[in-house]
């Protein structure tokens, strides 16, 4: 076994519940383990973890920079780093969110649920070769859009097929593709 294969393990448990900064986590792992690994391994494991959609880059942390005003670089260690989820339970949770009072909390949903929305349509696009004719930002805005103009009983229908479609569950992708398309026809 791939001595960075425990690695990818020990970065999916430290940012299970969640989210912290390169740096953050390699200081988690040094404590708790006493791995000394190299950075270039550590750096390997994440970008692995990234390219297979285990994790994704939520944010970043300004505070490295210890009190620096005028940045001019970026520095790896500020990128906060989070657990990608594709449950239908989180999913839900996202688009109840997306519903909320506070801006940041619509803005951090919304960035969460653009990024499984195109992993989807990345996936029927690999299986079929085939795009919608909107693009993926234009048919995410419609989609959205789309939920917000219907009635409460209505709206909650579509948000627990829409959570479902987003998730990795059987069928999910059918159910999807059937969303997407009937969106798209509604301009």
């Amino acid at each position: 076994m791939p001595k960075n294969y425990n690695l990818k393990k020990l970065i999916v448990e430290v940012l299970e519940g969640n989210e912290l900064s390169k740096k953050d986590i390699l200081d988690v792992i040094r404590s708790r383990s006493g791995i000394a690994t190299s950075d270039k391994t550590f750096n390997e494991s994440l970008m692995t973890l990234l390219r297979e959609g285990e994790i994704y880059i939520v944010d970043y942390d300004f505070s490295i920079y210890d009190g620096v005003k005028r940045i001019q670089s970026i520095r790896p260690e500020g990128i906060v780093f989070g657990i990608s989820r594709m449950d239908f339970v989180e999913i839900e949770t996202i688009l109840k969110q997306m519903e909320s009072d506070d801006p940041e909390e619509v803005y951090r949903a919304s960035k969460n649920l653009k990024r499984i929305f195109r992993r989807k349509i990345d996936e029927i696009q690999k299986d079929e070769n085939t795009g919608f004719e909107s693009g993926t930002d234009s048919l995410f805005n419609q989609t959205i859009f789309y939920l917000n103009s219907l009635g409460e009983e209505p709206k909650r229908s579509l948000r627990n097929k829409l959570a479902w479609s987003l998730s990795g569950n059987q069928g999910s992708l059918e159910m999807f593709r059937s969303i997407a398309s009937f969106i798209e026809s509604q301009d």
